[in-house]
């Protein structure tokens, strides 16, 4: 026999066993929530108010930027510029509020208000939508 003694386990020896388990799980979330960010865009999780509110805050960015090309693409085709609810107003137009939405199929109305901080004061009127690329465009 020899005289060394038997190697005893160090107790500061550890594994990487738990940490390449805690590495691989967080993998697999991430992979998850990037594979759903990509099967649901954004337009889905929005509700059809939100989408509303939207479409009319776009179609009066564009009216004030003088943008005819955005302006085309927010407009429905029956749209008639003087009849616009935003037609006559002075200054900058801004959306306020957007209330009462009611979608029906690929129609829909909501009360849009709006301020120019011209002499004629904030107005509501209800505005009416309609689905077309992918959108709700602008038909009042």
């Amino acid at each position: 026999m020899s005289d060394e003694p038997a190697p005893v386990d160090d107790p500061r020896r550890t594994t990487a066993k738990p940490f390449i388990l805690a590495v691989s799980i967080v993998a697999i979330m991430m992979i998850g929530i990037v594979v759903s960010a990509m099967l649901r865009p954004a337009e889905e999780v929005r509700s059809d108010a939100e989408q509303l509110n939207a479409s009319a805050s776009d179609f009066v960015r564009a009216s004030n930027n003088d943008d005819a090309q955005a302006v085309d693409r927010m407009i429905c085709d029956g749209f008639v510029e003087d009849r616009s609810p935003i037609a006559g107003r002075g200054g900058e137009v801004r959306v306020e509020e957007v209330t009462n939405a009611v979608v029906n199929g690929n129609d829909a109305t909501a009360d849009v208000r709006i301020d120019a901080g011209d002499d004629k004061g904030p107005a509501t009127s209800t505005w009416k939508f309609v689905q077309g690329d992918g959108r709700w465009l602008v038909c009042t």
